[in-house]
């Protein structure tokens, strides 16, 4: 049996399910997101703490732990983006056995592609403190810091581009 449907059934069905699905959306600009909403007491937390050197400025963030379970996740949560177009990030975590040094975790950051490398993008762990420092190199320190790292690095002095960590 070959039923052939007319022209005009498949515009009205699409406005019927445009419209109607249209309803349901809410319009309002004051809706929280779950990263905003906030966190209940007793939750684990992180702590991301920002620092540019130059300017003389920090300022700290407390994360739930469910809303940043990696290091890039809290980079996207902080929106360091948005503040430093290029940084050194580390973390810093309590030690494991009571009177142990706190561990340091040196991460890097790639500025091209803007987001950190998949063998630096640890797991973080409650109580951990994120640290980024704001880096004041450009693209032409880039530049000059690969023609002349080896004439430095023969010489004995340290690279251009070393991490504050």
């Amino acid at each position: 049996m070959n039923y052939r449907l007319p022209l005009f059934t498949f515009p009205v069905l699409a406005i019927i399910m445009l419209g109607s699905g249209c309803s349901t959306v809410p319009t309002s600009d004051s809706a929280i997101t779950q990263a905003q909403a906030p966190a209940p007491p007793n939750q684990p937390m992180i702590l991301v703490e920002m620092q540019s050197p130059e300017k003389g400025t920090r300022s700290t963030q407390k994360i739930p732990l469910h809303a940043a379970p990696t290091l890039q996740a809290a980079v996207d949560q902080s929106r360091v983006e948005s503040k430093y177009k290029r940084f050194h990030i580390a973390i810093s975590r309590f030690p494991q056995h009571q009177g142990g040094q706190p561990q340091k975790l040196i991460s890097q950051y790639d500025h091209h592609a803007g987001q950190i490398p998949y063998e630096y993008d640890y797991q973080l762990q409650a109580g951990d403190r994120v640290v980024i420092v704001e880096d004041s190199t450009s693209s032409v320190d880039d530049i000059f810091g690969s023609i002349l790292a080896p004439l430095r690095m023969a010489s004995g002095r340290a690279p251009v581009d070393k991490s504050p960590f």
